[in-house]
This record gives C-alpha cells, structure tokens and sequence, in this order.
C-alpha cells in the first residue's frame, strides 16, 4: 500500500545529523517529568533517596492504579517536585549501577496478558489515543494502531537507520500489537523495502511527501479517519522495538537513539540516550559559542526543557537572539526555518496537507467555537499535527495550543 501526501512544507534548517548512531556524553541524571502524562493524577511509589532499578515502578495513576510510570535506568531518586493543585511536577534519577527489575512473560499470551505486562513494565504510555491525545483507559481496545516507523520533522533521525539495530525485536513489537485490537496495525513507514512483514491484520504503507507525511494524524486522516465513536492509538516504531526487547528479554528497554542537531552543535549525528536524559550533561562540550537554547523535540513543536521529554526523538540546539523582540522560544526561532515564497493562505493549507476545511477549522479554534470545530474535524487533530501550521502563519498564533483547549472543552468528563 503506498500514500503520497499532496502538501507540506519542505523546511531547510542548518545542522542536519550524521545518520549515523555514535557516542554520547555520558548522562548522570535523568527525569521524567508530569506533562508527559496529561490527566494522570500521580499516586508516588518512592521518596527521595530511595534506590530504585530499571523497570521500578516510580508512580502510578490513582484513578487507574494499573497504569504505572517505571523508572528507565538504576540509581537513586535525586527530587520529587510537586506543582499546583498536589501535581506531580518531575521526578529525577541519578544514575548509578545497572539493577534490572525483570518481568514475567507471559507463554499464552492474550489480550489481557499482554496488557497487564506492558501496563507494569511502564510501556503503556507509550501508546496515545486519538481523539484528545490522552494515554488510553487499561482494558480498553483501539479501532486500529498506527506505528509510525517515519519521521519527516527537520533534523530528524532516518529511522531505517534505527530499524537496522533491532529489526527482529520491531516485528516482535509489531506481532504483539495485534493482540491489542481486532482491527488493522498500519505500519507507516517511508518508500523502499518494507520493515515488517505484511498480511493478516499487518499493512505495511509507503508514505512519500514533505512533512507533515510523518506524522500519525496524516495517516490517520487519509487511511482511517475517525467517524463515529472510532478510537485510534499510535505509536512509535522505538516504542514497538522496546515492547520487542521486553518480551525477548523480560526487561524493559530504557533507551533510545536520538537525532543531536541544530546549528548550534559542533557534530550533528545520532546518539543513544536514556529516556529523559538530562539534556545539560548531553549537550555538555558540544555546542557552538555563544549562548544557546536547548529545546527536546523539533523545532516546530519541542520545547525547552532540561530533560528529554517522553515523546520527543531529537534534540534541536540554536543560538539564542541577542535581543529577542517577541515572546515564545518558536516566535524568536521562526526566522530560522526558510519558509517557501507563497501566498500566506495557501502555505497555511498546504502546512496542514489533510482532508480538512482548514481555513474554517482555524478560524474556529481561533475564537473558542469548539461545537464548530469539532463539526469540522478537529478531534482527529493533536498539538503536533498544527506545528507546521503555526508556523506558516508567522508563529503569530500557537494553533496547537488552540486546539489543546478545544479537545480539553470536548473531552468527555471522567
């Protein structure tokens, strides 16, 4: 099966990675932090000073005390910050010794089985439902399941590379989701050879475009759009590779590879990191002079940040403004990604490249009518998907945002 987006923005960014996985600094820390779990109300399993293995559980959620947060590396629980309203803000780790926590796998292994596995090892965030881009209920089922084995954001990591290192525990993965719904697991991945046998329940699709082709919400608008009551997860290929190794191994995975770009790092390339890496002893030594800003993710939808966030895949360095005129790290940026000369209009419609009525669509999330937006498609939309849009229309408005605000006025209350 083969989709060739129509659209997108081609953005040139100075600083494109090495394809190649080399050495990192060593991390002495790493954290995960709260934002990455929207709506989960931490119940904490440690304290401070507490010595903790790879694949301990740190915390859980109260109202789904199934669903637990598992720590990605052995060491000892540096800080606990705890936000407003009793959130847990981050949790660190310093790293330090190479304790395992191991899982019993299953030898029949059902639906209910393999969902209490990855529920325990701490692999379930990984997953993220549409709509309202939350992590899905323990016990619920998807409609269908996107991996996306591409990613198109600039500067980003070609994750046939990747690939090549753990196919055998990719297919491991890809085989295991099948048990995680009824319906279709589409493989996203660029054109070539496919990465994973096809057939049954597998499609493997061949996507060709300029981003925003990468992204899961484009593949979820063109090959299984959601109407009705239809739910989608999606996930990453690294993801499905660390589902792979847990059932080959009984341990989870705690790392990743990760693009280290920008014009601000000296080396560009590929490195293998913790989950939420301490992004200070990561960067340490290898940046240009000068001052910079450290933002995990892409730089059209990252963030700064000190730690590498759950489901971020690179890490974007650039110089920092010595004067910056507008507020928000993306507006000071934008002149950094090389817009093509068109009318503003329609590089706003092909930034969004979906079967949408985008102009109406923005216009309804611009001023809060969310009855009309949701008429108009946005609850197949998440934050990631209105990246590209934001900046073709100068970082003037932050639409994810505006969508984010939507969803929350949309979603069902618990």
């Amino acid at each position: 099966m083969k989709l060739v987006v129509r659209g997108g923005l081609q953005i040139a960014v100075t600083g494109s990675p090495i394809q190649q996985v080399l050495a990192a600094n060593p991390v002495r820390t790493v954290g995960l932090l709260g934002v990455d779990s929207p709506g989960v109300r931490a119940e904490l399993l440690v304290a401070e000073g507490d010595r903790v293995a790879a694949g301990a559980s740190l915390w859980r959620d109260r109202k789904r005390p199934d669903l637990h947060f598992t720590a990605p590396v052995s060491g000892t629980v540096a800080a606990i910050h705890i936000g407003e309203k009793r959130r847990l803000t981050s949790l660190s780790v310093c790293v330090d010794g190479d304790e395992r926590r191991r899982f019993d796998i299953p030898t029949q292994p059902d639906r209910q089985r393999t969902q209490s596995l990855l529920l325990a090892s701490g692999l379930w965030p990984s997953f993220i439902a549409r709509p309202f881009g939350r992590i899905p209920d323990p016990g619920s089922a998807a409609d269908a399941i996107f991996v996306t084995a591409l990613d198109t954001h600039p500067l980003a990591a070609d994750a046939r590379v990747v690939l090549a290192g753990g196919a055998e525990d990719f297919a491991r993965g890809v085989a295991c989701l099948k048990r995680l719904t009824d319906g279709p697991v589409f493989v996203c991945q660029g054109t070539g050879e496919h990465v994973v046998q096809a057939g049954g329940q597998v499609r493997c699709v061949e996507v060709a475009g300029v981003h925003p082709a990468g992204l899961a919400g484009t593949h979820v608008n063109r090959l299984f759009p959601l109407r009705g009551r239809r739910t989608v997860w999606q996930i990453n290929y690294q993801d499905v590779m660390a589902i792979g190794t847990l059932l080959r191994t009984g341990e989870l995975a705690g790392e990743r590879v990760i693009a280290l770009a920008g014009p601000g790092i000296r080396k560009p390339r590929l490195v293998r990191v913790a989950l939420g890496a301490d992004l200070d002893d990561l960067v340490h030594g290898e940046m240009t002079e000068g001052a910079h800003e450290i933002v995990s993710g892409s730089l059209l939808d990252g963030h700064p940040s000190r730690f590498l966030r759950r489901h971020h895949w690179q890490v974007s360095v650039v110089p920092r403004p010595p004067a910056p005129t507008q507020t928000g790290w993306f507006a000071r940026h934008a002149g950094r990604l090389k817009p093509p000369s068109i009318v503003a209009t329609a590089a706003i419609e092909r930034a969004l490249a979906l079967d949408l009525p985008v102009m109406p669509l923005l216009r309804a999330l611009s001023v809060g009518d969310s009855e009309t937006a949701a008429r108009l498609g946005c609850c197949e939309l998440l934050e990631e998907d209105l990246a590209l849009v934001t900046y073709a229309a100068g970082a003037t408005q932050d639409f994810g945002a505006l969508l984010r605000t939507t969803l929350d006025a949309l979603e069902p209350a618990p």
